[in-house]
Order: C-alpha cells, then sequence, then structure tokens
C-alpha cells in the first residue's frame, strides 16, 4: 500500500491557552514496499508524524491517505512497534503474539497456527510457550515485532523499537528488522536517533529538524538493500561510501554547533 501526506501541520494545546505547532507542511509520497527511516533531534515531532500516520493522533490539517483512503483512525493496514515491548506478563510470547486475533474471535487452533508462523518469521520458533520474564530485552521486541505482523498489516511502524536495547543486540535486531522487511515487502517506517541505524536500514532517509518540525532532507539510500541482497549484514558499516554518508549526515545535525 502507499503512503501520503499532504500539507500537514499539527500542534498540541497548552493548559494556559493558544497552541504549540510541533509539525509544519509535511508533505510526502511514500510507494509500497519502502523502508522509510525517520531521522531528527528530540522535540522534532519524528513520533508525532508516526502517531498520525497510525490513526492515534488527528492532525491540525492536512491530510495522511492510505492508498485511495483518507486515515481517520487506527486500521489493521497499520501495525505498530513501541519502543517499550507493551507485552501482558501473564500471557506466554503465544499468546501475547495471538491476543490481537483472540478479541477478533479468531479460533484457538488458528490463532496458535498463526501466532507460530509470526515466531518464526522474528526467529523464535522454540519460545512460543516462554512466560516473557524468561525472555531477553531483544527476544521481547521480537515478540512485539510478531504481535504486530500477525494481523498481516501493509505498513509497519516502528517507533524507536530498538532504543532501549544493548549495543550488541541492537545491531542483531536491525539485522533481523531488514530480513523481515526483505522477506515480506511491506512498507515499514522506523523512527530513530541513531546516524548509523538511519543509514543501515532504510531504502530512503528523511531527517526531520526544526520547531514546528519540517523535512530538512529527503534522500534514497541502498546500504540496507546491498546488505540483505549481498549477505553481507552490518559490514556494509565499515565501508568508505557509508563512512562517508554518515560525516556527511553528521554535519547536517553538527557542523554548526561546531563552530
Amino acid at each position: 500500500m502507499k503512503l501520503n501526506v499532504f500539507r500537514l501541520a499539527i500542534g498540541f494545546a497548552q493548559p494556559r491557552g493558544g497552541e504549540t505547532a510541533v509539525l509544519e507542511d509535511i508533505n510526502l509520497r511514500i510507494p509500497a514496499g519502502e523502508f522509510v527511516v525517520i531521522l531528527g533531534a528530540s522535540g522534532c515531532g519524528k513520533s508525532t508524524l508516526l502517531n498520525v500516520i497510525a490513526g492515534f493522533l488527528k492532525p491540525s490539517s492536512g491530510e495522511v491517505w492510505v492508498d485511495d483512503r483518507p486515515v481517520s483512525g487506527p486500521g489493521p493496514d497499520r501495525g505498530v512497534v513501541l519502543q517499550t515491548d507493551a507485552l501482558y506478563p501473564w500471557l506466554d510470547a503465544r499468546e501475547n503474539v495471538g491476543f490481537g486475533l483472540k478479541l477478533r474471535g479468531i479460533s484457538r487452533q488458528e490463532r496458535r497456527e498463526r501466532a507460530d508462523e509470526a515466531l518464526r518469521l522474528v526467529g523464535l520458533e522454540d519460545k512460543g510457550d516462554h512466560a516473557i520474564w524468561q525472555l531477553s530485552g531483544g527476544q521481547r521486541q521480537r515478540v512485539s515485532l510478531a504481535r504486530a505482523l500477525i494481523a498481516d498489516p501493509d505498513i509497519l511502524l516502528m517507533d524507536e523499537p530498538l532504543g532501549a536495547l544493548d549495543a550488541l543486540t541492537r545491531e542483531q535486531m536491525q539485522d533481523l528488522v531488514l530480513e523481515v522487511w526483505a522477506r515480506t515487502g511491506k512498507t515499514v517506517l522506523f523512527v530513530t536517533h541513531g546516524l548509523d541505524e538511519a543509514l543501515y536500514l532504510g531504502s530512503r532517509l528523511i531527517v526531520l529538524g526544526g520547531q514546528p518540525g519540517r523535512v530538512l532532507l529527503d534522500k534514497p539510500l541502498s546500504f540496507g538493500r546491498r546488505a540483505v541482497e549481498e549477505r553481507i549484514g552490518g559490514r556494509i558499516k565499515s565501508t568508505p561510501a557509508f563512512a562517508a554518508a554518515r560525516e556527511e549526515l553528521h554535519d547536517l545535525f553538527f557542523a554548526g554547533a561546531e563552530r
């Protein structure tokens, strides 16, 4: 499914009256199957943009369209993965993954089969019966990803899903996210603060900045796709092309402050 954002603006009301503008004049055209990374400093509106696309927030002006339909609220065509896993500790991994299907009245047997398939997709096919407290932080985030994937959404919205992980687990999860994207062909919007993470994962990079937030940069990337196709994974980060791209991105954020 393609995603279009037209002249989007949003502001938040203040307790003493008035409104603080958070995003202004955001225009995006995202074809189906693209991996879009949204990068920017804290407070530039990255998570707000994702929440508007998810249907959790209504814009002050402008529109979001998925294919030929305007977004008016949450929907099964958009799956969401947050920074915290938000799993139910009284359910095991399989039950957490299949919980949404239970609410929809799907039979126990079908829930189990679909949950096991989703867990297999994220490399946890042997963890379905495990309690949440028995899983590592990275494994819990995999369960969260599987829970988002089980409904087979066309668009996956990921709000800093790796931000709370240790460095080694984060590297492993980056490879997993890329593999899932390559295998499923889903459209992904991924919010991050990390320069390396943004360059590695995205097929397209969008940089937000300013207050209110605006699009400062919108450019294609190829590192993640090459890492998957050439089966070299994170080693691509040591290439001269990656280093040059990182330096350019670093300058965009920090060059002015260093003068």
